[in-house]
């Protein structure tokens, strides 16, 4: 069952999102909060240093589309979700993202790597596009293997490294919406 793209909640004293909400612990609005394009866009580009970042992600999703990657959801999280400018003082390093994702058809696991090689390539997507990427096949994968990636992805990324609890994002991997969202980066600049 898809959620419906929800607003992104407010960081909380502690710098990051809520894990879930408050106000009704046992509801389903909780992490990782389902939200859109643009909002990550327009609640995260308030700097020079999150928009690059943000130009950055959207050119890896663009080359994400190249190779066939168009359906899927990815999964937004690390510092850059954080307000790690008033805790830490520092901007975000990078965008940790992990995309679950289809292979078209017509293609296999093997194939779709022989098309771009080097998007698979942690350290290369790393030095390129300021991602720390990861993946997680959703088709021809047994449902157990995808609840495994799922619980890992959540007890990592559920905590801060210090163990407060903390939300992350998630938005749908179609380039329907990313050229808008690189319009509004370009005319949000300050």
């Amino acid at each position: 069952m898809r959620q419906e793209a929800g607003a992104i909640p407010p960081w909380n004293s502690a710098g990051v999102v809520p894990a879930h909400n408050l106000a009704a612990p046992t509801s389903r609005d909780r992490s990782p909060y389902a939200v859109s394009l643009f909002d990550i866009v327009t609640h995260f580009g308030n700097t020079e240093a999150r928009r690059y970042l943000l130009q950055k992600w959207l050119d890896f999703r663009a080359a994400l589309y190249q190779v066939g990657i168009q359906e899927g959801f990815q999964w937004i999280d690390g510092s850059f979700v954080e307000n790690i400018e008033q805790v830490s003082g520092r901007p975000p390093n990078d965008i940790d993202v992990v995309t679950f994702f289809y292979i078209p058809d017509g293609y296999t696991g093997a194939a779709l790597y022989q098309r771009s090689p080097r998007l698979f390539d942690s350290e290369f997507v790393k030095d390129r596009y300021a991602i720390d990427a990861y993946f997680v096949q959703l088709n021809h994968a047994r449902a157990e293997e995808i609840i495994e990636q799922s619980i890992y992805w959540y007890s990592i990324w559920s905590h801060t490294r210090t163990g407060q609890w903390k939300g992350y994002l998630q938005v749908d991997l179609s380039p329907s919406h990313d050229a808008t969202a690189r319009v509004k980066l370009e005319t949000g600049r300050q």
